[in-house]
């Protein structure tokens, strides 16, 4: 058969490696165990990639690429602070993302839509979030990089209205949607419909699931996030892109969670054996 589009795999695998342990070998040890070839980079050495110095970028690039790994993300904490801090300190930050997106070789970077005060109008702040969205997505674009925004509890972009309209409002290739399973559970929405609400707009999935009668973050396809329902519609929509594991099965913190080996290794099972059903 001539190797085309069609006999193309029409996903990749992924996954936040420092949820399976702070160790880098380790990490590499289970990844390759569990058939995942490309990692989303969000700590090293007890610190956010954004944080490490030169010569600890070049360690871990150079450790994962020895064993073959590339990064498919960087898993930046860009927007994941209050909208009233001052902008200027998050463009200091979001160029030094860019930055550590070049060296490892990364073309997309997750960021956030900004913490709201308890209890305000999101409308309030649309119109600022917009312009910080439009200059972060100009900045990637003279960059040549993509942004996938990620809907998170808390953030004006916890709801996938307004995830959309963000997206729209911005109205460029450069920004698009991470879709979270989990978080939009969390946070009280449908799934399915959430999915209509962006579909057009994710080019990324972030798995992890969620159980409303356990209270907690499970597996792929044992909780409410309707994963396989979601994972098999987008196939037929035509998403191509990478679908990552982010599992969160023992700890889930503001700015990192974490697995370990076993449960991670539990997790990367649960949703290979969703997209193996999918084909």
């Amino acid at each position: 058969m001539t190797e085309g589009a069609s006999s193309r795999p029409w996903y990749a695998i992924s996954a936040f490696a420092d949820e399976i342990h702070p160790d880098i070998q380790i990490q590499m040890d289970v990844l390759s165990d569990c058939k995942v070839r490309f990692v989303t980079l969000r700590t090293a050495f007890q610190k956010n990639v954004m944080d490490l110095e030169e010569f600890q970028w070049k360690k871990l690039k150079n450790e994962f690429y020895n064993r073959k790994f590339r990064f498919s993300c960087l898993g930046s904490p860009i927007g994941k602070v209050p909208i009233g801090d001052p902008f200027e300190k998050e463009q200091e930050r979001f160029r030094k993302t860019l930055a550590a997106a070049g060296f490892f070789e990364c073309r997309t970077i997750r960021i956030f839509s900004f913490y709201l005060p308890e209890k305000a109008d999101p409308g309030t702040y649309r119109e600022e979030i917009v312009k910080r969205m439009k200059w972060f997505a100009e900045q990637a674009k003279t960059s040549g990089l993509y942004l996938l925004l990620e809907n998170e509890s808390g953030l004006y972009g916890d709801a996938p209205e307004r995830c959309r309209d963000l997206i729209e409002a911005v109205a460029s290739p450069h920004l698009v949607s991470a879709f979270d399973f989990a978080n939009f559970v969390r946070d009280g929405f449908d799934t399915l419909k959430a999915w209509e609400i962006l579909k057009k707009h994710v080019k990324e999935f972030h798995v992890k699931d969620h159980s409303r009668a356990e209270n907690k973050v499970v597996p792929a396809g044992r909780g409410d996030g309707r994963v396989p329902e979601i994972l098999k519609d987008a196939k037929s929509f035509g998403f191509r892109g990478y679908i990552t594991l982010e599992p969160h099965l023992k700890a889930a913190g503001q700015f990192q969670g974490y697995s370990g080996p076993e449960m991670f290794a539990a997790a990367a099972e649960a949703l290979q054996s969703i997209l193996a059903g999918i084909g």
